[in-house]
This record gives structure tokens, sequence and C-alpha cells, in this order.
């Protein structure tokens, strides 16, 4: 399924976000220059820092109090940014831009469309700052791959006009099938991967599964602590991002998709991610996924532990079923046109429906 943008002509982009090298943001970047959009990109964080950047004390209390501050200058730059020509403000979850800024850059030009995206449950408070709350009004479209965050009791309650729900989606020229040498395997290879933020329920179910036989490598950060707990689970104490991201997939028999509970999470960006490594992926059960990937054909699922450790039970000694899965999984994300460039043209072509871009 292919998806064509229905514009007359590419639409003049300003994109607001992290530009640092493993961020998602940069992923989007590299599509709309693949549409031939004239692009100006703004980053919402100062040159140098990335996700292990340790927070100063003052931007954890202001994190907590929801008024972020705005350390790279991004509110400025997008005022001196957007001109009489620019299309569309994007906000790629850049949560410390002012609804005072919006304002001022539709009074320099009234036909801007203002597009906010966001891979977060953004419901929660913890996440959905002062500055955002009071810009909500102002965004002409709202994306989210949150489905249930669309409800009319949810986000649209908060101000919102125009909702979109997009599927999570994948950088073809990153997560891609790999060719692993011998020493990749050496480097990345184990029975079972995980490559996440550490979280509660997750540290659990690799340690059970660690406890009941199998060889289990986890990749990001958090981890430290468990680093002692068994001898068949090996925490690297780091993440995996871009290339090595493709390796431990590549590498790995079996690839953990867990969900984070506390985002209320039916698919993450690791649920198209990893088939878009051609890996074989276990993922947490919900109808959402199981309505992506079919069960046993391109994806399994589990609901508990016990699962988890039936499905690493049956498929590790079943490489060639496991790879046909695997690679079945590859050709599903492909034909649903799950990359970030058909996202961008869902997203488009929305605004093109809504009279907010000029379409064909």
């Amino acid at each position: 399924m292919v998806i064509e943008p229905q514009w007359q002509s590419p639409p003049s982009v300003v994109i607001v976000g992290q530009m640092f090298d493993a961020s998602r943001t940069l992923q989007r970047v590299a599509a709309i220059k693949t549409m031939g959009c004239p692009l100006t990109c703004i980053p919402i964080t100062p040159e140098g820092h990335n996700y292990e950047t340790r927070p100063s004390l003052v931007t954890r209390i202001r994190y907590r109090l929801r008024v972020p501050g705005d350390p790279a200058g991004a509110n400025q730059a997008i005022l001196a940014a957007i001109t009489g020509n620019t299309d569309i403000l994007w906000l790629d979850a850049a949560d410390m831009i002012r609804a005072d800024t919006l304002r001022a850059v539709k009074q320099k030009n009234p036909a801007l469309s203002i597009v906010w995206y966001s891979e977060d449950d953004m419901m929660n408070p913890r996440l959905r700052t002062r500055w955002l709350e009071a810009a909500m009004p102002h965004i002409d479209l709202w994306v989210t791959t949150k489905s249930f965050n669309t409800d009319a009791n949810e986000i649209p309650a908060l101000g919102v006009r125009h909702m979109l729900f997009v599927n999570n989606s994948y950088a073809p020229e990153i997560h891609r099938p790999y060719a692993i040498s011998p020493d990749d395997k050496i480097r990345y290879a184990a029975p079972v991967s995980f490559i996440g933020t550490y979280e509660e329920p997750r540290a659990k179910s690799v340690l059970h599964l660690a406890q009941s036989g199998y060889e289990v490598r986890v990749w990001g950060n958090g981890w430290d602590s468990m680093k002692s707990l068994h001898d068949k689970l090996k925490i690297e104490g780091r993440p995996a991002y871009n290339d090595e991201f493709a390796k431990v997939i590549a590498a790995s028999d079996i690839n953990l998709c867990f969900l984070r509970h506390a985002n209320r999470d039916l698919q993450t960006c690791r649920s198209i991610e990893i088939p878009g490594c051609a890996g074989f992926m276990a993922h947490e059960r919900n109808p959402e996924i199981e309505g992506i990937f079919r069960e046993g054909q391109e994806a399994v699922f589990f609901s508990n532990d016990n699962e988890l450790s039936d499905i690493c039970a049956t498929w590790l000694g079943k490489n060639d079923q496991r790879r046909r899965v695997a690679e079945a999984a590859r050709q599903r994300v492909e034909e649903l046109s799950m990359d970030h460039r058909a996202n961008l043209t869902r997203v488009y072509n929305e605004l093109i429906r809504l009279g907010k871009v000029q379409g064909q």
C-alpha cells in the first residue's frame, strides 16, 4: 500500500524537536527531506545534549512543576524562522513552546498550519506541561500514536479541534535487515534480547526468564542495579541506537517488546522497528497490536511471564520457523506503509482534507 501526497507542490516546513543523533525527530527530518519539502530545523536541546545527558537540579524541579525551560531558545527561533511562505510549523513533542509564540506566528502568517506530533500519552499530566496546555487551542492538527487519546473525553476535551491517529513508524534506512559479521555475533548475539529503559514490570519479566533458564541480554538505561542478580541475565549498561539497534535485533533469536504501562501503551516505536529489522518479535498482547500483526505468522504475543517463558520454550529451537515469521513481519510493515515518510504523508493529506494546506 503506497501512500502518496495530494499536494500541488511540497509544503515549506519548520520542524521543532530533538535534533541529536539517536532521536526519532531526526529520523522524521530525513524522511521530510526525501519528499522535497523546503525545511528548517529548530532544536529544543542545547548542542551536545542527548538522552544520556543528566538533567540539572533546576531542570528536574521545573519538570516536576510542569514548567520546563527553553534551554535552546526554541521559542525565539520559531519567531525568527516563520515567514509568510511557511506552510507548516511541526512541533515534534516540543512541550516548551508557548501559546504566545503560536499566537505571534499566526499573526505573522495566518495561513500557517501548526501540527503537534507525539508518541507519548499526553493525558498523563507529568508529560503534558503547563505551556502545552495553554498552547493546545492554537494547534491545528494533533497527531498521536495513542489511539485512545482521540476519544472525545481525552485530548479533544483539552481544546484541540482536530485529531489524527497514526500507528508508530520506522526508518527503513536504519531499521533494516542486517547481515551480522562474526564479530557482531560476539558483541550482540543472545537467545533473548530487550532494548529499552528500565521499568519494574520489565525487570521482573527478564529476571523471570533468567530464573527459568534462558539467557537474556538487556540494552538500555537504568538497569545497573540488576547487573549481578543472575548469571543468565546480562545487563549491558548502555543503550543501542541506530545501526547498533539493527545489529542487536539481527543477532538475537527472540526480541522482546514490552509496553510502558504508565504510558497506557498498546504499541511503541519498537513494535514497528523490530519487524522493520526483520526481527522475531515477542510482544505484549492487546487487540490493537493483534490487528497489525497476525499471531504466529508475523509475531508472537504474551500476556504474562509464564506465557513469555512458553514462547521461549517453543521458539528458541526453531530457527527456520522464526526466520519465516521475521521475514513476514518485515513484509507486513512494508505492505501497511508503516515508515516515517508514509506517516508524514498521512499528516499532510489530513491537513489538505481540513483545508489547512493547498491540495491538487
